[in-house]
């Protein structure tokens, strides 16, 4: 009796087994009968963009919608939009030309209704808006681009150089969707260089190159063998055992020594100055934070300024101060404080980078205030900076 059921169970497990390999995804209903077409189509044009209003067939088997066109490089474009819906946004134009867009009704069997031809033409794609806007200047190690792009579109600015082969090398992308927006590309040498840039989109459209040919302004690390602590009456200075404002350029980035910070009851705002040793033209200048637990909390600055003078006044007043930067931390993963993603932990370890207006005047002394730390509290603590320009 025990072998039959050992048997019989066997028998069973290999049926079932049997019937799953037969088995194939199929649409949820099979039938032939393909629905009716949308009708009363309605087109609205957009930047690299077409809106399709329509009324949807009465058929309770409908499914989506479909739209699809070929694109100029000849490829065939399929955007979809469930029955819930009155319309359907079809995106990634790569110009403003006449297309002939077909537009089918689905069922659940994914049987097509006769398709509904409409003649659509897209606004110009935001890309060559954005290529329009483009402003190129020298900048310190490179060169400096501005944009403009008023849609928020997700872009990427490709910046590339001439080699002495005669071939454009790539040099930076920069992914965004800020209005506006100024960066600079760095890593070259002070010569004569004939860079070019564009503007690609998410589709692979690209717009045409814009050529330039400038001389990167020579750029170096400033020596922090010649800063010097200054302390003015208005300056909050180190909080002792140690944590003095030199060890803001002691080349040592640590979650306990090795960085300065503030009294405990210091509040906000608060300052310290020091002195660069040289009087320099800064193109930029890094921040790193007090690290391990600490990153993205605690006293750490979360919203500062960096303020620079030639001729610092004796009282500590801001008087023939400058401000060279407005500084705001940003964390990667947007967590609460004390929770840190790998990309936090990334971003602080390549410390906080921050480019000085090319405008800005030479300077001899810095002076960082913070404004607010990463929990509200009235302390703070920095653990390194560097700067870097031209002091020759």
């Amino acid at each position: 009796m025990k072998t039959f059921k050992i048997f019989f169970h066997v028998g069973l497990l290999a049926m079932f087994l049997l019937s799953c390999k037969e088995d194939s995804l199929l649409p949820v209903e099979n039938d032939q009968n393909s629905p009716e077409a949308v009708s009363n189509i309605k087109v609205e044009s957009r930047p690299g963009t077409i809106k399709l209003t329509y009324t949807l067939p009465n058929d309770p088997d409908l499914l989506y919608v479909q739209a699809e066109y070929t694109n100029k490089y000849g490829q065939l474009i399929k955007n979809k939009a469930s029955y819930f819906s009155d319309s359907l946004v079809v995106t990634g134009f790569a110009d403003s030309a006449v297309h002939q867009m077909n537009v089918y009704a689905v069922d659940r069997s994914e049987n097509k209704s006769t398709p509904v031809t409409v003649s659509v033409r897209a606004m110009s794609p935001p890309i060559f808006g954005v290529k329009t806007s483009l402003v190129l200047q020298e900048d310190f190690g490179g060169i400096n681009v501005t944009y403009s792009n008023p849609n928020e579109a997700d872009i990427a600015v490709v910046v590339s150089y001439k080699d002495s082969l005669g071939f454009f090398v790539p040099n930076e992308t920069i992914y965004t969707k800020l209005k506006q927006g100024t960066f600079t590309s760095r890593g070259l040498p002070p010569k004569s260089i004939i860079f070019g840039v564009y503007i690609r989109d998410r589709w692979n459209n690209r717009s045409d190159t814009v050529f330039k040919t400038l001389t990167p302004i020579f750029e170096r690390e400033l020596d922090k063998s010649k800063f010097k602590t200054v302390t003015f009456p208005t300056d909050i200075g180190g909080y002792g055992n140690g944590l003095v404002v030199s060890n803001m350029w002691d080349k040592v980035i640590s979650p306990d020594y090795g960085m300065w910070h503030s009294r405990g009851d210091a509040g906000m705002p608060m300052h310290v100055s020091f002195d660069l040793g040289v009087v320099a033209k800064l193109s930029r200048f890094v921040l790193w934070q007090r690290n391990g637990n600490y990153i993205f909390n605690h006293g750490n600055p979360k919203r500062y300024e960096v303020w620079g003078s030639d001729n610092p006044p004796a009282d500590g007043s801001y008087t023939n101060w400058v401000l060279l930067k407005s500084c705001a931390s940003i964390k990667p993963s947007g967590q609460a404080a004390g929770v840190n993603s790998a990309d936090d932990v990334a971003a602080a370890a390549r410390g906080e980078e921050w480019n000085v207006p090319l405008n800005a005047p030479k300077v001899r002394y810095i002076r960082v205030k913070i404004l607010e730390n990463w929990i509200g509290g009235l302390q703070a603590h920095i653990a390194e900076m560097s700067f870097y320009g031209n002091d020759n």
